[in-house]
């Protein structure tokens, strides 16, 4: 209605569209790759240039190199879309929070729970 503000809703998915963590061609893990793209077709992710030389070499007519996809992939059909540089970054981001080798927590010097003085 005229007059009234609108808010601006952002939402976000805790559910991430990244199939695969490694590259199949170089073994990098995604958040490793200089130039990510992702196949249209089947969403697996490459190293641009390791891909294209992969489709070349097949003569243009290669299946994806993930292990158990049908798919073919396409020179023209492999990009790097807009979301594709975000969710590598909530990945790494996600990796980071998950894997903290520096914390160790040690339960060898806890107290016995005194159950007399309830």
């Amino acid at each position: 209605m005229p007059g009234e503000e609108q808010e601006d809703i952002i939402m976000t998915s805790t559910e991430s569209s990244i199939k695969n963590l490694k590259c199949p061609l170089t073994g990098k893990h995604i958040t490793e790759l200089t130039e990510p793209v992702r196949s249209m077709d089947c969403k697996h992710i490459y190293e641009k240039n390791a891909i294209l030389i992969y489709i070349k070499s097949h003569h243009n007519n290669a299946k994806c190199p993930e292990s158990a996809c049908p798919k073919m992939v396409h020179a023209k059909r492999v990009i790097c879309d807009p979301l594709l540089l975000v969710e590598i970054e909530e990945q790494c981001t996600l990796s980071r929070q998950t894997a903290r080798t520096d914390v160790v927590e040690d339960f060898t010097e806890m107290e016995p729970h005194d159950e007399d003085s309830t």
